[in-house]
């Protein structure tokens, strides 16, 4: 089980919440740890603009990861997937109020100036982040 204690550490170490997610899963998966965290390294900061959220990006690719088919036409499996993205999507939009942008969540736009000072002075990524990201791992492993 990861703690937003573990998060948090992982952050100070460079690593961003899509990475901290797909890590978590890989040993479950027989997945090794470089691949897990190159799968998720280009969606930090919400894909580096304050876009889609990293943690829920991470939370999609643990997912496919977890169910997704490799085999040509293997609707079987891909149907499966679906159905598990469908129920992550439902999941986070609870705990979220339906907002998958970074700067919806925090509030704030990270890459402009001001709002990342309001950011750092109110330490989202240190409160708001940890929190989301077991929120997504707990999610992840239910399904």
């Amino acid at each position: 089980m990861i703690t937003e204690e573990k998060v948090i550490e992982m952050f100070k170490e460079g690593f961003d919440c899509g990475q901290v997610i797909t890590m978590a899963i890989a040993d479950d998966l027989n997945i090794d740890r470089k691949t897990a965290l190159k799968s998720a390294a280009a969606f930090g900061g919400g894909t580096f603009d304050a876009g889609v959220c990293g943690a829920y990006i991470g939370g999609l690719i643990a997912l496919g990861l977890k169910y997704g088919h490799s085999e040509a036409n293997d609707m079987a499996t891909k149907g499966k997937m679906i159905a598990k993205v469908c129920e992550f999507k439902e999941k986070f939009a609870q705990l979220h109020s339906g907002k998958t942008a970074c700067s919806e969540i925090l509030g704030y736009n990270l890459t402009e100036e001001e709002d990342s000072k309001i950011i750092q002075e109110k330490n989202l990524l240190f409160t708001v982040c940890p929190k989301l990201v077991v929120d997504v791992i707990q999610i992840v492993e239910e399904l």
